[in-house]
């Protein structure tokens, strides 16, 4: 019996990607959502926020119906986000979320100041666009 439960442990763990800090004794999970889940999550989570990390000129283009914009390439990027809720839920994303993208590191500067129910949005904008979820229309 108790190979059985290691192994569906083990199993949980490995289909569940995501990416793991401490700090100050708190375990904080960056876990990865797919767009669709994350649509469903945001529809029913009121305090979700899908935060877009791409520059200004690429959120005002086109993006996320609903997300806020903080461009991880902004120097002000981390007094930003200060001002944000750390209790909340953020989905966080850029233009596909690449491993060492803008989106990670804007993860791991949320992490280390104490966000704690954190979301990459696997695939970032493009997926998004790509499963035909509502965006703002594209600015002319």
């Amino acid at each position: 019996m108790s190979r059985y439960l290691f192994a569906l442990a083990l199993l949980a763990v490995c289909t569940l990607p995501c990416k793991a800090a401490d700090s100050e004794n708190v375990r904080v999970v960056t876990a990865v959502i797919e767009v669709n889940a994350a649509k469903e999550f945001v529809a029913s989570h009121e305090d979700a926020v899908i935060m877009d990390v791409r520059t200004p000129v690429k959120y005002e283009t086109c993006h996320i119906t609903g997300a806020v914009n903080v461009s991880v390439q902004d120097d002000s990027f981390e007094y930003r986000v200060i001002e944000l809720d750390p209790n909340k839920s953020y989905i966080v994303h850029c233009t596909k979320n690449p491993a060492e993208g803008r989106s990670s590191r804007a993860l791991e500067t949320l992490q280390s100041l104490g966000f704690k129910h954190l979301y990459s949005l696997e695939g970032g904008y493009v997926a998004w666009r790509n499963a035909e979820l509502p965006l703002t229309a594209p600015s002319d």
